[in-house]
């Protein structure tokens, strides 16, 4: 799978996927996406850490940025009208916080955050339909980077944290 998400393909679906990796149907992919039991964590830190150990030059950069994804119902967890920056306006969409790691040899994701706003953590009903554990709740969004920051900051050294304004302010940011 992570072959043919790497590949430049038109559409991405398990189809495609399967396709472009020499699979002979999706079923294996599907198997995987929705029914594979596996720790979603602890496969994010063992991928972050080695692709830390590939990719430190000594010089790292640590990125704090938020993406949008529009959505077309509020079904989707943390799907709410709101600004996410790349759809150019307030709509109905999903934000997450990410923090990447870049160097000279090359960048990659190594945590990340859904943000909530306000009204959809408050709302138990909306929370307990979608699944969403108890331990989630409303935080800003430079607190979800200084959280990924913290966590990061036990195993990584960088030189520099960039971020756009979102992730700037008056307060100093404090990690341990």
């Amino acid at each position: 799978m992570t072959r043919g998400m790497l590949m430049e393909l038109e559409d991405v679906n398990c189809w495609s996927l399967a396709e472009a990796i020499g699979e002979r149907g999706p079923h294996r992919l599907h198997h995987l996406l929705s029914h594979a039991v596996w720790d979603q964590e602890t496969v994010l830190e063992l991928v972050a850490a080695r692709a830390v150990d590939l990719l430190d030059d000594g010089d790292g950069v640590l990125i704090a940025d938020g993406t949008g994804d529009a959505k077309s119902s509020t079904d989707a967890v943390g799907a709410a009208r709101q600004y996410p920056g790349s759809v150019g306006g307030v709509d109905l969409c999903q934000v997450a916080v990410h923090l990447t790691f870049a160097t000279t040899v090359g960048h990659c994701l190594i945590d990340r955050r859904l943000y909530f706003t306000k009204e959809w953590a408050a709302d138990e009903e909306r929370r307990e339909l979608t699944g969403v554990p108890d331990g989630f709740c409303f935080a800003i969004k430079p607190q979800l980077a200084a959280d990924m920051l913290r966590a990061a900051s036990q195993g990584i050294s960088a030189s520099f944290f960039l971020g756009d304004e979102v992730y700037g302010g008056r307060e100093p940011w404090c990690l341990p």
